[in-house]
């Protein structure tokens, strides 16, 4: 389960770099110019179609949000009776379409775009006498400051629908209009006028998005091959780990099973009680050796140390031949000296005395002390 989730992730990372260039697309229109001005007659000999072309780029937000630039070469004409005017724009133009048919429908492919924006421009407008058609004004004038075009400033409006032809590409058509901002020379005719202009559009829209299922994720072949073999060595070596992590299971049961032996000896150990010596001192006569036995030996029938009491401890022997021979050698007075086996330190301790109260064991101890530094008291 965790190979498939690190491969799902690797897949979303090779795929995550092609997301801006699915946003992307681009469009280009034929427009048909529709000036607001004066001059609003279109019957004069040379009258030119209002023409105009249109290329920009787009950046899709969202399923229906659209930011778009465009850029747009433009003439204009016309006439009244007196006179007709000629004029070349070129402007460019950033807005922002949202398609209203998601707000009803989320899954047409259909759309129907709501304009709006901003744009700047050039312009060149000439006036001329329809009858001498001799030139009488242009804007901007270059004799007057140098300059061939004049600066526009708009409001742009508009409205667009959108026919899918196929899954990239859109037939559109649609009215952008333009309000001009402090520029009434659109027909190089009168200052005061409030000049104004739009285009009908046709053309298309292409998306750079890619034509595979969404529902289905593309990755490399060469990428996805290394991420699988990765993913192999991977389950490769968590095989390798599992066995051993069996391995130690085993162990940890056999060591349990060891420790339930060595609980049950020692509660087998725990069960037999010290078991208490008598002290046998060695004394020697000439050539012969004799074992002669202390006042102690009427205990050596006891089985325990009796009742728990303060015990004069004087030494600790790992063997009880070595606790016998400490006692054989010992200055200390041997009637009440007995050895005792500790089995939960498995070691042989030599008792000077015992007494019931701490104030005799002191006492005793400071006996011991005449000839053991370090003897000590312990109750049991």
């Amino acid at each position: 389960m965790r190979i498939i989730h690190n491969l799902l992730i690797g897949s979303l990372m090779l795929t995550g770099g092609l997301s801006a260039q699915d946003k992307l697309s681009g469009n280009f229109a034929i427009g048909l110019g529709m000036p607001m001005v004066e001059l609003d007659q279109s019957n004069y000999i040379g009258y030119k179609t209002n023409l105009a072309v249109n290329a920009g780029i787009g950046y899709q937000f969202d399923a229906s949000s659209r930011l778009r630039a465009d850029a747009l070469a433009a003439q204009f004409n016309g006439n009244n009776e007196n006179f007709f005017y000629q004029t070349q724009m070129f402007e460019g133009s950033i807005s922002y379409e949202y398609n209203i048919v998601h707000l009803f429908d989320p899954k047409s492919s259909f759309k129907l775009n709501g304009r709006a924006g901003l744009g700047a421009g050039l312009m060149n407008a000439n006036l001329y006498d329809i009858v001498t058609r001799q030139r009488r004004a242009e804007v901007p004038n270059p004799a007057a400051d140098g300059r061939t075009y004049s600066l526009n400033t708009f409001i742009l409006l508009g409205l667009n629908a959108g026919i899918p032809l196929t899954n990239k590409l859109d037939l559109t058509v649609g009215y952008a209009h333009r309000v001009l901002l402090f520029q009434p020379w659109l027909d190089a005719f009168n200052s005061e006028s409030f000049d104004m202009y739009g285009f009908v559009t046709a053309g298309l829209t292409y998306y750079l998005k890619s034509d595979r299922d969404k529902s289905k994720i593309e990755v490399d072949p060469k990428k996805y091959a290394a991420l699988k073999l990765s993913a192999d060595s991977a389950e490769v070596v968590n095989k390798s780990l599992t066995r051993q992590a069996e391995k130690v299971a085993t162990l940890e049961m056999s060591n349990q099973e060891k420790d339930m032996q060595i609980d049950m000896l020692t509660q087998k150990i725990d069960s037999l009680n010290s078991m208490p010596r008598a002290a046998v001192a060695e004394t020697t006569e000439g050539n012969a050796t004799s074992n002669t036995t202390t006042s102690a030996t009427t205990k050596k029938a006891s089985t325990d140390l009796g009742a728990e009491m303060y015990r004069i401890v004087i030494v600790s022997s790992p063997s009880e031949a070595g606790a016998q021979k400490f006692i054989n050698r010992s200055k200390l007075n041997k009637d009440d000296m007995q050895i005792a086996y500790i089995a939960k330190l498995d070691t042989y301790r030599v008792i000077y005395k015992s007494a019931s109260s701490m104030d005799d064991a002191k006492t005793y101890r400071a006996e011991a002390r005449k000839y053991y530094s370090d003897a000590w008291i312990a109750k049991f």
